[in-house]
Parts: C-alpha cells; sequence; structure tokens
C-alpha cells in the first residue's frame, strides 16, 4: 500500500512538473533537472538503497532531457513557422508606392486550405490598365 501511494504522488508531482515545462526556454535542462530528482526518488523509493537512487537519477535525467528537448524543437518549430508565414505576405507598410503596381490591398478572411487553417491576412491584388 505504501508503494502504491508513493507511486500516485510521483506520478501527480511528475505531472505538474511536466506541465511546467512547456513554458519558452530552456526545456532540455529543466527536464533534466527535474527528471533527475524524480528518478532519484522513484529509485529509493522502488530499491530503498544508494544505488536503486543513483539508477533512478540517471534514467530519470535522461528521460527529462529527451523531453525537454522535445518541447524545445516544438516551440522552435512553432515560431519557425509562424516567422515563415508573416514574411510570406508582405504587409502595406512595407510596400512603398513606387513599389505598388495599380491595384489595391485586400483582406483575405482565413479560411482552410489543405487541411491547414491560414488566418486572416490582406494580399496585394492587381489592376490590369
Amino acid at each position: 500500500m505504501k508503494k502504491f501511494v508513493a507511486v500516485v504522488l510521483l506520478a501527480t508531482v511528475a505531472g505538474l512538473f511536466l506541465v511546467s515545462c512547456a513554458s519558452e526556454g530552456y526545456n532540455t535542462q529543466k527536464g533534466a533537472a527535474i527528471g533527475a530528482g524524480l528518478g532519484a526518488i522513484a529509485g529509493q523509493v522502488i530499491g530503498h538503497d544508494t544505488a536503486s537512487t543513483l539508477i533512478g537519477a540517471a534514467v530519470g535525467t535522461l528521460v527529462g532531457a529527451v523531453g525537454g528537448n522535445a518541447v524545445d524543437q516544438h516551440v522552435q518549430n512553432q515560431q519557425r513557422g509562424a516567422a515563415q508565414q508573416t514574411s510570406a505576405y508582405p504587409s502595406s507598410s512595407q510596400v512603398t508606392p513606387q513599389d505598388q503596381p495599380p491595384g489595391q490591398w485586400v483582406e483575405v478572411p482565413g479560411q482552410w486550405i489543405g487541411g491547414k487553417w491560414v488566418p486572416a491576412h490582406k494580399v496585394w491584388v492587381p489592376v490590369n490598365p
């Protein structure tokens, strides 16, 4: 019964720490540190000796670092995608009157294209002379 309570408590604490890793920043380092602590606690609860504690800390560090790195890469991919999307559409402030052929800026509402959501944006619509 004591092991069951310890495992439930450990899972609850791990869940809270993993949610806190979703913020921007050094998630790999945070994940490794949190994983080391939780792994050491789990190793001590399971094995009741120093060797089990050290093995748990090592495994927890590895798992936490991998998880944190995955979060870091996900955040970077989201930022990269957002930067590419905003640079794909020039805004009306980026185009000078000399650069503009006859036409006008038109607001395109958000829509689904090819299974992906494209947010509302402005598009230059040229007028044929």
